[in-house]
């Protein structure tokens, strides 16, 4: 009899530990935030977004998921999700990611559709300008020389921008652009360095150069 009460008590004892780590591990993992939480809140703490456009990129950024899914590219969604948030770095108010380029190319061969939301180099460069009150920005395409001179204008300030000067580090980064090649004309920047602009690519104040519409 006393050991059939001993056994009672320890399974009782068992089952209240059991319940603990249950509530503890449920408490834990509603305070995780999920990959797509994660990305728009990395997103808009960096270059700014008003609740409309948060709640844009989240119901984006969840339909994406959803056809990731629905495709069988789940691991790609995550690893370029992932990759945005551990390894992108705010500059200047522009969110570089260019250490993901190979995560987001994978997502992108596996399900164009569930990629959209990925934004290239040169469309994350236009808007930049547009928040600096500037035209320009590379071309569509955003390939070779385009999307290495959009890097360039993502990682500059606005001044950089609207006054581009001789021998500064942003204009030194589309000169050395130009020799990967622009179908934007980035590759004519080292002859129009100055003030009103970054030769033939609109790079500065005033053109609008080879951008997409």
């Amino acid at each position: 009899m006393r050991e059939t009460r001993g056994l009672g008590s320890f399974r009782r004892v068992l089952s209240a530990a059991l319940a603990g780590l249950g509530v503890t591990l449920a408490s834990l993992g509603g305070g995780c935030q999920s990959e797509t939480a994660s990305y728009c809140e990395t997103r808009c703490d960096c270059q700014g977004c008003s609740q409309r456009e948060t709640e844009d990129c989240t119901d984006d950024v969840e339909d994406a998921e959803r056809l990731a899914e629905h495709d069988g590219c789940a691991s790609e969604y995550s690893v370029y999700l992932t990759c945005y948030v551990d390894e992108g770095s705010c500059e200047n108010g522009a969110f570089i990611t260019s250490s993901c380029a190979a995560a987001a190319d994978a997502l992108r061969a596996c399900s164009q559709r569930s990629s959209t939301f990925i934004k290239t180099p040169c469309q994350e460069e236009r808007a930049k300008r547009e928040s600096c009150g500037l035209s320009g920005g590379g071309s569509s395409t955003c390939a070779g020389g385009d999307e290495c001179a959009a890097y360039c204008g993502l990682s500059a300030s606005c001044d950089d921008l609207s006054n581009p000067q001789p021998n500064s580090p942003y204009v030194n980064c589309v000169v050395a652009c130009s020799e990967s090649g622009s179908s934007s004309g980035v590759g004519g920047a080292g002859a129009g360095v100055g003030g009103s602009g970054v030769g033939g690519s609109g790079i500065g104040g005033s053109g609008d150069g080879g951008g997409s519409p």
